[in-house]
């Protein structure tokens, strides 16, 4: 939820303002594909596709920003929609929280999500992670033997808790949180229920932690099979 809000929510409401300023949709556009990592700028192209292919709306400012604003708060919606229960949030994230506030003026509640979207910091991190020290030494002498030795996304984070397991309160930073935020998330899901996720690097996390996994085929490899012709 945190990540689809990171990128997707806070990317188009990035858009928004940036869309204020411009001239034009295009100018603020080529802004985006100046300034901005090559995901957002994916993000950003896909999202609003639709949109460039009505030549009104392309250049006319004000009707964009009406768009715009659907889209933000439609794919929110979305999402929430889509999930039935959280799992406890047992780090106290707050990121994992904020939402578009109702009763505020549009822009407004955009800059309070923008703000509260930045980590600050404010969550138990260090503490949840020593409840867990005794899972978290498993997953450095398991994380050492194959096949998860040559498991590149579990690596990075399992590195960066192996190089500060003796003081784990030095994690607690937006940079490191989200390097290790599989294995966060891994030692957060409760066993009964299954993990589903693209991502590979939780092969060997949920491995060593007895946890159910269920990993999707890529979405390369899901394009590549919808257009692959059908066998008579």
């Amino acid at each position: 939820m945190m990540e689809f809000k990171r990128s997707v929510v806070k990317t188009l409401i990035d858009l928004y303002f940036v869309a204020k300023e411009e001239k034009t949709p295009s100018d603020a556009l080529h802004y985006f594909q100046e300034g901005f990592r090559t995901r957002q700028n994916k993000i950003i192209l896909s999202a609003i596709a639709t949109f460039l292919e009505d030549s009104e709306i392309a250049n006319d400012k004000l009707r964009f920003l009406v768009k715009l604003e659907t889209l933000i708060l439609g794919s929110f919606q979305y999402f929430q929609d889509l999930i039935d229960q959280y799992i406890e949030n047992k780090t106290g994230c707050p990121l994992g929280k904020t939402s578009i506030l109702e009763g505020l003026p549009i822009e407004e509640a955009y800059r309070r999500f923008l703000e509260e979207i930045d980590c600050v910091r404010s969550c138990s991190l260090e503490k949840f992670l020593m409840s867990k020290k005794n899972q978290l030494k498993r997953l450095i002498v398991e994380g050492e033997k194959a096949p998860h030795d040559r498991n590149k996304g579990f690596q990075e984070g399992l590195l960066l808790i192996k190089s500060a397991i003796g003081t784990l309160d030095t994690l607690k930073a937006k940079t490191n949180c989200m390097r290790i935020g599989d294995i966060i998330i891994a030692l957060e899901v409760p066993k009964r229920q299954q993990l589903l996720t693209f991502d590979r690097g939780f092969e060997s996390s949920c491995q060593i932690l007895g946890k159910r996994l269920v990993v999707l085929p890529s979405l390369a490899m899901l394009r590549k099979s919808a257009s692959a012709p059908q066998q008579p």
